[in-house]
């Protein structure tokens, strides 16, 4: 922000320059993470560029709320990521069948909700499909 008012402050004292050239100048005179993102764009006007500055700079600060910093030695960590499990068709039926989440391996009730916040994906394949592929 302070960037954009900076340059708006200099370009109203500059004359008989063609936007287009100011456009150039402005996302030149970027940091090179935002000018790379804001000349895909290729804005046509300045206020195009201001507003697409605006956003790739939120982009940017969103992003870095997800790190967590070691300040004593400088360094920057992104969050680990679990890498997802995958289940087999028997292992599935036996938790159904003991009536398990399948997740967090708890007992299932009605609105059961596991003790640990995860993103989870199920994928299973219906036996007749595969049947059908295998008969093809």
């Amino acid at each position: 922000m302070e960037h954009i008012e900076e340059f708006q402050n200099l370009n109203i004292k500059v004359k008989d320059i063609p936007e287009e050239h100011r456009i150039d100048v402005f996302i030149g005179s970027l940091k090179d993470n935002i000018q790379h993102d804001v000349r895909l764009w290729e804005p046509d006007s300045l206020e195009k560029s201001f507003r697409l500055t605006r956003k790739m700079e939120s982009k940017i600060m969103t992003t870095r709320k997800h790190t967590t910093h070691n300040y004593k030695d400088g360094s920057v960590v992104a969050p680990s990521l679990s890498q997802p499990i995958r289940l087999t068709p028997q292992q599935l039926e036996e938790k159904r069948e003991k009536g398990l989440c399948y997740n967090c391996d708890s007992k299932y009730t009605k609105g059961h909700k596991c003790a640990e916040k995860k993103l989870f994906y199920i994928d299973c394949e219906e036996e007749e499909e595969n049947e059908q592929k295998r008969t093809k």
